[in-house]
Order: C-alpha cells, then structure tokens, then sequence
C-alpha cells in the first residue's frame, strides 16, 4: 500500500504533539511519579494533620484531580515501556488506557484534542507496522472531524430553530449598525463599550435570566 506523505506527516505530527502534552504536565505530575494505580481509581490524598487541609483534599475535585494525574502517569509509562512489553501485553494495556480514554470523554474530563493526541499516541505504541499505524490514525482524525461537523451541523439546526436567539441575532445586527454610525457615545464610553453594553441589555431583554446557547 502507498502510503501519502502527508498521512505521514500527521502521524509524526501527532507523536510530537503527544510528546510535548506530556511534558507539559511533568511538573505538576511529579508526585506522582512512583504511583502504580489504575487509572479509574483516585490515588491516596496525602496525609495531613491540618483539619481544613484534610477536608480539601477529600472533596471530589481533589480525587478528580488527583485521578486525572494517576491516568497520566498511567499513558505515560505505558508510552515508555511499550517497546520492552510483549505484543500480548501491550495491546491489553492499550486496550484498557483506550477504555479510560472513552470514560473520561464521555464525563467530559478529556477534551476531544488531547483524546485524540492520546489515541494516536496509543496507536503509535502499541501497533508495530508501519502502514496499520497510519490507517489507524487516519481513522482516528477523520471520526472526530466526522464527530465536530455533526456536532456543528446540529448546533446551527438548534440554533436555526430557536426563535430566541433568531431575534437576538436580528436585534444584534440592528445595534452594531447603530452603534457603528454614531460619533459619540453616552457617559464619555468608548465605543466598544457602549456597544457591549447595548448587546447585554439586549441578551437581557430577550432572553431574561437565561443565557443564550453556548457554542458547540
């Protein structure tokens, strides 16, 4: 099979931006470092005598917190030690870091960008030849892209569909040419100023104490 460059390049590009991902969070991950735990299961919070100290790090964010770094450390050691581990061995490991990958997305604890650097990285570990880890990755970029366009698609049919914000888009427009075709503004307010303040009072007047639909 003839394999594109620019499949190639993406490949490459991914293991480097995977890299440098990592490398980011060695400060932050390095207490952890000696940790053998599974990447579901919070590591221990530290031992603390102070009463207060005791009750911060048992609330959930910090167990959150200290999983999301175990699960690192977890990718991390699989990625160093995936050359000396058989192929029976490493697939399992990628499989179940893979697995972790799929929880923590759908608990929206991943972003979609760093779950994609982290399969590809995953891919590039774990699959020996050279052709298969292209395939795979190009698999991996194009279900995401097919996932943000489908995500996108529905967003603006919502938004298509939402007679709120079609008034607000309408009213918004109706402001900026206002706005734009004075030369002074109330209060001594700068430009930009007085028009964030016309568009907020509009989003209130439209939309009460709701918020307008965030983006995708």
């Amino acid at each position: 099979m003839k394999i594109k460059p620019i499949h190639i390049g993406l490949a490459i590009a991914a293991v480097l931006t995977l890299t440098l991902w990592m490398s980011a969070r060695h400060r932050k991950d390095a207490f952890v470092e000696s940790l053998d735990i599974p990447a579901e299961t919070p590591a221990p919070a530290p031992v603390s005598t102070d009463p207060k100290q005791a009750a911060l790090e048992a609330t959930p964010e910090a167990q959150a917190y200290r999983s999301r770094l175990a699960f690192e450390q977890q990718a991390r050691a699989f990625l160093r030690d995936a050359p000396k581990l058989d192929a029976n061995a490493r697939l399992e490991r990628a499989r179940a870091i893979s697995r972790e990958i799929d929880r923590r997305e759908q608990a929206r604890e991943l972003s979609a960008g760093d779950a994609v650097v982290l399969r590809i990285g995953l891919i590039q570990a774990a699959v020996l030849d050279d052709s298969e880890r292209v395939r795979q990755s190009q698999a991996i970029v194009d279900r995401y892209r097919k996932q943000t366009a489908e995500r996108q698609a529905a967003f603006q049919e919502q938004q298509r569909r939402d007679t709120q914000f079609q008034k607000y888009k309408a009213r918004e427009a109706q402001i900026v040419n206002e706005v734009l075709a004075m030369t002074s503004y109330p209060g001594g307010m700068s430009r930009d100023d007085y028009l964030r303040v016309r568009l907020q009072e509009a989003r209130q007047s439209i939309y009460g104490t709701q918020s307008p639909p965030p983006t995708p």
